[in-house]
């Protein structure tokens, strides 16, 4: 095991790591389930994304494994840690989501990380990593895309999802205030079979603040179950003044309950600046209402705003969050603003 740091101060500045530029080395990691032997036509499109765009790619050993995970934790481990040492590496994007990228937190090489930061990015399970990397660092993390969901989109990257994605790590100044886009899917195609067409959209109908007030912190967060699967471990920051951001994979009101409890009892919701909920994921017709109902009954009273619907994680397009960075909302003015950049 390779974790001898000591997590950074409470309210220490997040460290933000340089700026990608065109030419950058990616490399491209599979931490936690495997994806490109299941869909390989849509794994080389993704990396194709990333070229297009003008950046080197380097693929990681672990891309070809099969099972339930990509190999064992201590080699995904070694696949994520050979990019965190590789000084020709400038970001790290994975490749898909799954289950158990939480088993690699103790192997993870944190000091490496930490004198060389770059951007690593990702959602789902992988925010385990993110919240791991920034709890024991302070560098920014990203919550953002992953190689075969979002950037092997057909017939290209959707726009919105493109344009957050590579501002958030090629501009060293601040996104400022976010919108929703135009428009939005949850269609699903198969992989490898159905998706040669650009998949149907529906109008986006904005997103709903659910508690009045204003509050601003450094932007935390991720997926609601990876984040309740971490609480009690050493990889997880302090939410104490920070605008908490999470999006649930759950269709079922009493799981959704279950892990909301969890968080209150945990701590997590007993101080925060704000709260940033994302939209709920190919759920059946009402829960989203549903999801928003819960929420504004638990958080609606607390004294911080409280903003729902946002695009992020499990859903296209998406927005790409810097976790660490200052965040602020402000319901009177209608307004979800990053006041830093993620990089420099």
């Amino acid at each position: 095991m390779t974790d001898h740091m000591t997590a950074p101060a409470a309210g220490a500045a997040a460290i933000r790591p340089r700026r990608l530029a065109r030419g950058d080395v990616i490399g491209v990691c599979t931490p936690s389930g495997p994806g490109a032997v299941f869909a390989p036509g849509r794994f080389a499109r993704g990396l194709q994304a990333l070229r297009d765009r003008g950046f080197r790619v380097e693929v990681g050993a672990q891309s070809g494994a099969s099972g339930h995970s990509a190999g064992p934790a201590e080699a995904r481990a070694a696949e994520l840690n050979g990019f965190l040492r590789d000084g020709r590496v400038r970001a790290v994007v994975c490749t898909i989501g799954g289950y158990t990228a939480n088993g690699l937190l103790p192997y993870l090489d944190y000091e490496a990380f930490a004198a060389d930061p770059k951007p690593v990015v990702g959602y789902s399970d992988l925010t385990a990593l993110l919240l791991g990397l920034h709890a024991r660092t302070g560098v920014v993390t990203f919550h953002g895309p992953t190689l075969m969901p979002e950037l092997a989109e057909f017939p290209d990257v959707q726009k919105y999802s493109d344009t957050s994605l590579f501002g958030a790590l090629t501009a060293a100044v601040p996104a400022g205030v976010l919108r929703p886009p135009e428009h939005w899917t949850q269609e699903f195609l198969l992989w490898d079979k159905d998706d040669d067409r650009p998949r149907d959209t529906v109008p986006h109908q904005g997103w709903e603040w659910l508690a009045g007030g204003a509050g601003g912190g450094p932007l935390l967060g991720g997926n609601l179950e990876t984040l309740c699967a971490l609480l009690g471990t050493p990889y997880v920051p302090s939410f104490d003044g920070a605008v908490l951001f999470w999006e649930t994979c759950e269709s079922n009101p009493a799981l959704l309950e279950r892990a909301l409890t969890q968080l209150d009892a945990a701590g997590v919701t007993a101080r925060p600046a704000g709260m940033v909920v994302g939209r709920s994921f190919r759920a059946p017709d009402g829960f989203e209402e549903q999801l928003r109902a819960t929420v504004a009954a638990r958080y609606g009273g607390r004294g911080f705003p409280v903003l729902a619907g946002v695009d992020l994680g499990h859903t296209d397009p998406m927005l790409t969050l810097p976790v660490g960075v200052p965040a602020r909302l402000d319901a009177a003015a209608g307004t979800f603003e990053l006041t830093a950049a993620g990089v420099r």
